[in-house]
Parts: structure tokens; sequence; C-alpha cells
């Protein structure tokens, strides 16, 4: 959020500044209507940011702006010089404001009622008398002028930056070389000063081309959440790594792709909650987006934990679409028949919805990856889930990169990919070579080698090497034989040429301080190329641990017994702020994110005392339980003895720790919930009902109403609301909506809105 608001002070300050001519054109004259709608558009901007930031006084500011500049875009006043000093002022307001915001200082927000005020025209001095405090305040506050600056770069000069400071840290590199000749303290202390300067510019040009991959991540929870929501399923989002930085042209290419694997997880992966209950998983699926750099790599993985990939099915559809191949397909093994998930125009959804369906997709992510100098791998397990990595290179960086030696060349291995260089020398390494493969057998580990060499075709096989290089990857670790190890130097990675990337085992070329360029290796390129495969065994066993028991939270209630209920009942468990329970229309609500949830009373709940809540969701239904303190998660033992319960929402009694534990039924629960939960219909009708659902809806539901713009076939209507003149072509009778400020009903007040709600309720 801090940097979304930074973004939104820095375009407000350059619109402001754009703006500053045609707001003193407008002054010169109201009637120009080109610059009435660029400040209209200026405003609206304003008001549409602050309602997603959460600042309220910047949205009441502009708001009143609007609503006058609308009136004159319509023709229903006239800009008269009192309009047109009064929205002056408003817009310095909002130019103090931002500079506040950026500072951090405090503002004082006496003034701004009759900023507001002196809008309607009827307190028209309103203004005149804050404008001239408000110069005095700037003027005796300077300081707050002072902020930081931000100008916009197009990408291509921040290229032409970042390709001048790699030129210079090879200069520098080439002068360090030489330098070393000669034994002068004077030059070495000139070339310290030099390195210096030289890293700080480095570094702070490199920040300009990188950003923080939760850029990236910061639209998931929302797209989850909407995708699940539209499935009807449960989905719990774990996001790790955002802090990992990659390069922003990279990061826009990833974004597209990345929606679609996040939005197949959801539709393909994940399945629903009665089939996961079904096959000893927890009700609630799992995603995990994981980003994480791996050398000269960065790998973002998206992992779920649902029905992987069927194979089977996925090989019956290629055959079903294109049968001339059923020889070759019939030939496939199990990774071939997951790579036709990528064909072009093959899907595994038969239906068509809104989220998948229509053959459009893998293959155009496979696509937009490589385009990106990227690959993608798929691991699938099937009944279990499905987990996709992204591995892209950094197109554009400054790496520390060990030089080393095979067949003569020179090549370089990211300093990060590397765990430690060995020479094969007496006893402390043994290669042993079994079935045409080596393996080495290093401090009691046996590890699996490559031999560069004979990987470039360019040596013996039978060969003992010199030199061991042991790389780490994410599945595991293998020795890379070399001929001979070099340095350690800081150098610029390149895209190589694409016939060389092509090999799959490059991942760009760099140029060391002799200025000879050099390839850099794509280690995870050369395990894929040499055939190596890692074991697994851990992950199986800790799989098949978590599936064992299911679990059950357990809680002290409010009236002091300890109880428990399944924990994949609950959603979450809430605190719950003073005032948000209270009793409406027989029931206990809830009123939180601008809804309201039924309460369960049976315990004796008294509104002003409830803290926290456990929040039940299944299948669409929703209700908040009042608890006093949630104690631990615990294993829901075998054995439930049956228990009688005149409120009928206990299941049972188990034994934990010694002592008998009432266990809740949470489908008892939700299922007197269900009658609670029917709210009367409000119907938003005439010509501004999109605009009601848009701005008025979460007051309306707040009220105790269901929301709805066409009322179903036979559906009861309890109450219309429309604007003042559609409000006698109501098919019931309605709410009058007015357009002016200080009448009983003006439209923007929230409050008088849900007070005449829950009155004509009750």
């Amino acid at each position: 959020m801090d940097d979304l608001l930074q973004e939104f002070i820095a375009e407000t300050r350059e619109t402001l500044e754009a703006l500053s001519g045609e707001i003193v054109g407008w002054e010169a004259d109201p009637r120009d209507r080109a610059r009435l709608d660029a400040i209209f558009r200026f405003v609206h901007t304003i008001k549409g940011s602050c309602g997603f930031l959460d600042l309220p006084r910047l949205a009441r500011l502009s708001h009143g702006a609007e609503d006058a500049l609308a009136a004159v875009r319509a023709g229903d006043r006239v800009p008269d010089p009192a309009l047109v000093t009064a929205i002056l002022a408003i817009i310095d307001r909002i130019g103090e404001i931002v500079e506040a915001l950026d500072s951090g200082e405090a503002l004082d927000d006496s003034g701004d009622a009759l900023l507001v005020a002196a809008l309607d025209g009827t307190r028209g001095e309103a203004a005149g008398r804050v404008v001239p405090e408000r110069m005095v305040d700037l003027s005796a506050n300077p300081t707050r002028a002072a902020h930081k600056r931000s100008v916009r770069l197009s990408v291509d000069l921040l290229d032409r930056m970042m390709s001048g400071v790699s030129d210079m840290v090879l200069a520098r590199n080439q002068l360090a070389r030489h330098l070393r000749m000669f034994d002068d303290p004077r030059l070495e202390a000139m070339l310290e000063r030099l390195s210096i300067s030289v890293d700080g510019l480095r570094d702070t040009v490199t920040r300009t081309r990188m950003q923080r991959v939760e850029s990236l991540f910061s639209a998931l929870p929302r797209l989850v959440r909407d995708a699940a929501g539209t499935l009807g399923k449960s989905v719990t989002l774990t996001i790790e790594g955002g802090d990992v930085e990659l390069d922003r042209e990279m990061i826009e290419l990833l974004r597209d792709p990345l929606v679609h694997l996040v939005r197949n997880a959801v539709d393909h992966g994940i399945e629903e909650r009665a089939d996961r209950i079904l096959a000893g998983k927890p009700a609630a699926g799992s995603l995990r987006v994981v980003a994480r750099q791996a050398g000269n790599l960065i790998i973002i993985e998206i992992i779920d934990d649902g029905r992987g990939i069927d194979t089977d099915r996925l090989l019956a559809k290629a055959l079903g679409q294109q049968p001339a191949r059923a020889a070759e397909l019939a030939g496939l093994d199990d990774e071939g028949r997951l790579g036709l998930i990528f064909e072009p125009g093959l899907s595994s959804r038969d239906e068509v919805t809104a989220l998948s369906g229509r053959g459009v997709g893998m293959d155009v992510v496979k696509a937009n990856v490589e385009q990106a100098g990227g690959r993608i791998a798929l691991s699938n397990r099937r009944g279990k889930g499905l987990s996709v990595a992204l591995e892209v290179p950094l197109t554009l960086a400054i790496l520390n990169a060990v030089l080393i030696e095979a067949a003569g060349t020179r090549f370089a291995v990211a300093r990060q990919s590397v765990d430690e260089l060995v020479a094969v020398d007496g006893n402390a390494v043994r290669v042993d070579r079994v079935a045409g493969g080596a393996v080495v057998l290093l401090r009691g580990k046996r590890l699996p080698m490559v031999s560069l060499p004979v990987l470039l075709g360019q040596g013996e096989p039978a060969r003992d090497p010199r030199f061991l290089a042991i790389v780490s990857l994410r599945e595991g670790r293998f020795a890379l034989a070399v001929d001979g190890v070099h340095d350690t130097q800081e150098l610029v990675v390149k895209p190589a040429a694409p016939a060389v990337m092509r090999a799959s085992i490059y991942a760009g070329q760099m140029l060391p301080d002799d200025g000879q360029p050099i390839l850099l290796l794509d280690c995870s390129g050369i395990a894929a190329r040499a055939a190596l495969t890692f074991e697994k065994a851990n992950e199986e066993v800790v799989e098949t641990a978590t599936t064992e028991a299911i679990r059950a939270l357990l809680f002290d209630d409010i009236d002091g017994a300890r109880r428990m209920i399944v924990s994949d009942a609950v959603d979450r468990i809430e605190g719950v702020a003073p005032g948000t329970v209270r009793a409406l229309a027989g029931g206990l609500w809830l009123t939180i994110d601008d809804r309201s949830i039924p309460v369960w009373a049976g315990r004796g709940a008294v509104p002003g005392e409830v803290r926290k809540v456990l929040r039940l969701q299944l299948d669409g239904q929703e209700m908040a339980y009042p608890i006093a303190d949630p104690i631990e998660i615990v294993p829901l033992p075998d054995e439930i003895a049956p228990g009688a319960d005149p409120d009928g929402v206990i299941a049972g009694l188990a034994v934990i720790d010694g002592e008998p534990i009432e266990l809740i039924d949470p489908l008892a629960l939700l299922h007197t919930a269900s009658a609670t939960t029917e709210r009367p219909m409000c119907l938003l009708h005439g010509s501004e009902s999109g605009w009601m659902e848009a701005f008025l809806k979460p007051a309306i539901e707040q009220a105790g109403y269901r929301v709805v713009r066409t009322a179903p076939p036979g559906a009861s209507v309890a109450i219309a609301l429309a604007i003042e003149d559609d409000a006698d072509s109501a098919p019931v009778p309605a709410l009058r909506l007015s357009r002016q400020r200080g009448a009983p009903l003006y439209r923007y007040d929230r409050n008088a809105l849900i007070a005449a709600l829950k009155e004509r309720r009750a």
C-alpha cells in the first residue's frame, strides 16, 4: 500500500503542475468547456483513487467538487466567480493534503467544511475566507513545500544508463588489472575511491531497473478470491518471496502468464469442498506462489494441492482432436503426455466457462515465458497437486561469477549456484563409474557428476576431472567436473544470441576485465541435458503424514465451557470491534467488511460484549460464532460419543487430555443461520440503478437487505430505491434519493440512507 500511496502522490503532483495553467485559464473564461472537462477529470480521478487508498478527507473534498462541476457540465449551474473561487480553493487544499501525506505531517481540517459549503453557492464568502488563511499557513510553514521529487523515465533511457554503467564497471576492472603491475599506494587509493563511486552508481542505476516481485503478486489475493467465489470453492493463498527483485520489463512479461496459471490452479486443480473431504484433504484448498533467486535465475513456483493433471484424459482429448497422430501419441511416456498441456487448442475442460474451456492458455503461457528467455516446468502428482515453475533469467544484471575452464575455453558460473569448489586429489574425493555415468563420493555423500568437457563434446568420458564445482539446484545437488578454476568477478549479464540460447545450457554472456566475452552457464539446463535425477523420498513422507488425522480447534466459549469444532469449518478467527455486533431484526448481526453476517446467539451472547468470533463458511453460507479465547489446534479423536443438546448444535463428546469436550456440529449451526440470512429484497430502480449498485450496495446490505437491479419472476420486493424523478415509476413504494445537498435523503448521505432503510424494515 505504501508503494501505491507514493505513486498516487507523485501522479497527483504531476497532474496539479500540468493543470495549473488550465485552472488560471478557466478562471479567466469559466465557460471554456475543454478546461472544465480537464478539471473535472482531475477531481474524478482523485475521488476514485482516494476511495481505494482510504483517504476520507480527500474523498469528501473531491466528491463536493465533482458534484459542482457535474452540475456546471450539465448546464444546471452557471460558473460564476464565486464557484470558480471555491473550486480553485478545493484544488489548492487537495495539493496541501497531498504534501502533508508525503511529509507525514498533520494538516488541520477545520477549513474543509467551509470549502465544501462554498460550493453550494449559499455561503459564497466561505471560500474567500479560507483561501487567504491557506496562503498564510503555507508561508508560515515553508518546509511543507519541500518534498521528494519524482520524474518518469522511459525504459529505453534506463537501458542506456545501465549499458553505460556496465561499460564503467568493465573499464574499472581493466584498470585494476593493469594497476596490479605497479606498487604505488597513491594509485591504489585513487582506484579505491573510483571503485566506491562506480559501485554506488551501479547500485543506484540497477535499482531503477529492478522492482520487487510483490508488485507482480499484489493482484493475486483478489484474483484468487474472485475466482474461488465464482466457483464456490475455498482456497487459501500463501505468497512467499515478495522481496525478490526482478527487472521491471520482465515483471510485465510475466504478469499475464502468472494470472493464467493461478486461475488455472483454482479452476482446474483445486477440487470442490465435498470432493476434497472425500479424498481426505482439508476442505480449503492450498495455493502457494513462491519466488526465489537461484543463481542467475528467478524462479516463480505456483503450487496447489488439488487433483493434478489427468494425463490419460489429456491424451484422450488429444486423440479426439487429432486422430492422425494416434501412433505418435500412443508411444508417449508420462512426461510426454504431460507435455500435451502445451498443445495449442487443447483444454482439459469439456464445457466453456468464464474461466476456462476455450483451449487458449498454456501454449500462450509457454510462448510468453520463452519469449522472455525463460522456460516452464511441470511437476505433476496425480491426485495430490501440481507444481508449475517459471524460470526466467536476469536479462540485465551484475552478478558475482566464478570463472572456470573446460576444454580450453573459459565459462562463468553464478557464484550463488556454487556451494563449494573441490580439487580432486588424494582420498578426499572418489569418482566411481557406474552404468555409463559417474558418481562422486564427497565426505560420505554421493552426488551425480556431469563432466562439462564431455557435455560440450570435447572431452574423454573415462578421464578423471581435476576440479569439481558442487552446484545446488532446487531439485538437489550435483558435481560439475571442470579442467580449471580462475577467479571470481562481478560481471554484467547480457542476453546471448538466440542460436546460443537454444542450446539450453547457457543463460547469457559476460565480459570480464580482459575484454574477452565468455558464456554464462545455466546449471539447471546442464542437469536437464545430462538427465540427472534427484531423490524426493522426504517429500512423499511429509505428504503422507499431513493427511493422517482430522484437526479441530479447541476454544473457550463465552459461557465458560471448553468446546471444539472441526478446523476446516473455520474460515478465520476474527477480532470484533465494539459496536459491530448489534441486535437487529430478531437476531444478532456482525457488521464487517461492509457486510452483515448472522451471529450465533444460543449461548446468551450480549452484543456489546462480543470480542472474538469464529467465521464459519460452507457452500456459500456464513455465520459468526462468539468465543472467549481460542486455545489450540488438536487432532480429533476417532471415537465421538453421542450427546444431547437442547440447541441441537452439539455433535457429541470427545476426550482431550482426559477431559470430555463438546464437539460443535458446524452443519447444524449453518442450518440455523440459513433462515436468518433470508433478507428482504431492495430493488434499485431507474436510470441511476448502476450508480446505486456501485456506491450504495454496501450501505443497503448493512441495513439488512438483499440488493437487486432486476427482481426475479415471482419474487417479493420489500422496497425500491430510486432517484427522486424515477421514484414514481417504481413497481413498489420507493425511497426517494435527492441530488441536492441538504435534502432529507441526499444521495451521498450514507448514514441517513441506512437509518431510513432500517426504519422501513422495522
